[in-house]
């Protein structure tokens, strides 16, 4: 009797754990969509728009011209199109290709009404899943920071690291309060959005971790 109650007692317990986990979440991340460049077996062929795995494409696809992310208005033109023969043989789409694949814009001044330039995607969706930052705390023993993580601070990073312009882009916590500020370690999520163009945007998890000795702040 008194071991059958263990077990209830027992199993009870390793529910709440579970259920209280502090595992860190992985960083979400949707689909990206990009135009082929060249046939891709298994995938698609040349000037095919679809969908693909965002670490597909930052690691493989893009780096080698194999595909190009795909400026947007909105989610509407974001629709799987399967080149036909007469537009592989365009010049016109050719020229455009070549011109996309390089990163070179006729304007490059954007406007409300103009899509993002080809840089700027390119760096938008080449960001790493994970930003970490590392900050000192009151104690060893404690996560409460000695300061704070501020959106400044990571629109700095952004900007100094991976050349995305504040002027450029804005910040929105997912699960947080606007414009609040970071003050314990933690792992949350941020939306990274044009301010203009196309208005594309994409999630990246802003990981704060503790300093250890030697270490300097990132």
């Amino acid at each position: 009797m008194y071991a059958s109650s263990s077990r209830v007692l027992v199993q009870t317990s390793l529910r709440t754990s579970r259920s209280f986990s502090s595992s860190v979440p992985s960083a979400a991340r949707r689909e990206t969509f990009v135009e082929l460049l060249q046939d891709v077996p298994g995938l698609g062929r040349t000037f095919d728009r679809l969908f693909v795995a965002p670490g597909r494409a930052r690691n493989d696809l893009v780096p080698t011209r194999k595909a190009r992310f795909v400026p947007f208005k909105n989610n509407g033109q974001r629709q799987i199109y399967r080149a036909t023969d007469a537009d592989r043989s365009s010049s016109s789409l050719l020229i455009e290709e070549q011109s996309s694949s390089t990163g070179i814009q006729p304007n490059s001044n954007l406007t409300e009404d103009s899509n993002t330039s080809q840089e700027l995607l390119n760096s938008l969706h080449l960001l790493p899943n994970i930003l970490t930052f590392k900050r000192r705390t009151i104690s060893p023993d404690y996560p409460t920071l000695h300061g704070s993580l501020t959106l400044s601070d990571i629109q700095s990073k952004l900007e100094n690291e991976f050349g995305l312009p504040s002027s450029e882009i804005e910040l929105n916590w997912l699960n947080r309060e606007s414009g609040s500020r970071i003050k314990e370690l933690i792992s949350t999520p941020l939306k990274v959005s044009f301010k203009k163009g196309g208005k594309e945007n994409t999630e990246v998890l802003i990981e704060v971790t503790r300093l250890q000795e030697g270490e300097t702040e990132e």
